[in-house]
């Protein structure tokens, strides 16, 4: 007798999304389970939130205008020699799977933050919505803003500024001046700040705050091995590239007694943050540059960095490593959290294409075919992992431990790593 599914075949995405849940399993406790209902419950919500803007943008998109089969630049030397700087070349679609693939991925992702929360690495409190109240302003005045940024997409206009956002210009470095993903004021407005992480959201369906929290894992880790309090006491943080603080409210909510230090190029962005996170009183948000760090050498033991080395330039990628490893203590942690890069998703590599394509990321070419386990390990940082995650992965590491002198003491009390590195 023919089961239901053989009369009503499911669709490849459905039965796709269907293989993760039997793959994943229950939920191991009712807090996991309730975690996982209301991510998905929100993924939903941004998914269907997203729509709109697919028709705002639909007149505006790469394949419909005078650039189609062009490119704004040629690859550089290490992106031409890759699968993806051929496929950059043909300007080719996704592939025919990309949906169902893309939205496994996201599944895996939300139950494995859904895990994070149940097991107690996180507290059901990052999932708490920032401002409910004006969740329906802000979608309106995204879609309201759509057209404009559909018509910067269609020009390639970069370097439009309104007078608010024009007078922050000349104190910042060349390559932050511009319109990054087309969208208004780049991160020089309040305006921009207001909605940037609304946009994100939608941009990946409910699944940048997970993405984010994949810093958790590797940092939680790093100081269980070195015997640190579980909850930050005593220890400093430094979160470069911080926007408007949604991965600092995270973190600031699993190490609640650990002092934080965020640093961002955009004041707007920076006012924004100390607004969003007001509810720290161990958070310090600050406007700098992560390449030029005021700070003095070996002052964190800790330092992190959520979706910032995709938008820099290579010169400036290894300019902040290098500032990195100056102000981190021996055998302290740096992580981050950004982009997939080529080879890490094989059935994702086509987005690495797509992305900057469509929402100019004018660095990301360069990023995506020069992986950040290279320029960790040049820059001197050891221990290094690593694992994919949706559209993201995270990288680990640790500045080497402090030489041991002949009269040392203890070894018991420096960091021990065991790990390998796994690259994702």
């Amino acid at each position: 007798m023919p089961s239901l599914a053989d009369i009503f075949p499911l669709p490849p995405t459905a039965r796709r999304i269907g293989e993760v849940l039997r793959r994943a399993g229950r939920p191991a406790n009712a807090t996991e389970a309730l975690a996982l209902s209301t991510l998905s419950v929100r993924s939903g919500l941004f998914f269907a939130e997203s729509l709109p803007l697919f028709f705002i943008a639909a007149p505006f998109s790469d394949a419909s205008s005078e650039a189609k089969g062009r490119s704004d630049r040629a690859p550089d030397e290490a992106e031409a020699k890759s699968s993806f700087g051929r496929a950059r070349a043909k300007r080719g679609r996704p592939p025919q799977k990309a949906l169902e693939v893309t939205l496994s991925r996201l599944f895996e992702l939300l139950k494995r933050d859904a895990a994070l929360i149940g097991q107690g690495d996180a507290p059901l409190s990052v999932l708490t919505p920032q401002d409910p109240l004006g969740h329906g302003i802000r979608l309106l005045r995204i879609l309201a803003d759509g057209t404009a940024v559909g018509k910067r997409r269609r020009t390639h206009s970069a370097r439009e500024f309104t007078k608010d956002a024009r007078r922050w210009l000349d104190e910042l470095p060349a390559y932050y001046r511009r319109n990054f993903h087309y969208q208004t004021d780049g991160y020089l407005s309040a305006h921009s700040a207001a909605l940037y992480e609304h946009q994100v959201e939608l941009l990946f369906r409910g699944g940048a705050d997970p993405m984010r929290r994949m810093i958790i894992p590797p940092l939680r880790a790093h100081l269980q091995r070195a015997g640190a309090s579980d909850d930050g006491a005593g220890l400093h943080f430094l979160e470069l590239g911080s926007g408007t603080g949604s991965a600092t409210r995270s973190v600031a909510r699993c190490f609640p007694k650990a002092k934080i230090t965020c640093v961002d190029l955009s004041s707007p962005y920076t006012r924004h943050a100390r607004q969003q996170l007001d509810e720290f009183p161990r958070v310090n948000c600050i406007q700098g540059d992560a390449a030029e760090l005021d700070f003095a050498d070996e002052r964190f033991d800790a330092v992190y960095s959520v979706f910032l080395f995709h938008e820099l330039p290579l010169p400036v990628r290894e300019a902040v490593l290098a500032e990195t490893m100056r102000v981190l203590r021996p055998g302290g942690f740096f992580g981050l959290v950004d982009s997939l890069q080529i080879g890490d998703d094989d059935e994702l590599d086509w987005a690495l294409e797509f992305f900057p394509r469509e929402f100019h990321e004018p660095y990301y070419a360069n990023y995506a075919a020069n992986p950040m386990s290279g320029l960790l390990s040049q820059a001197g940082f050891e221990n290094l992992e690593a694992g994919p995650g949706y559209l993201a992965k995270w990288v680990s590491a640790t500045a080497p431990p402090e030489p041991e002198s002949e009269d040392s003491v203890d070894t018991a009390t420096q960091p021990k790593f065991s790990r390998p590195c796994s690259q994702g």
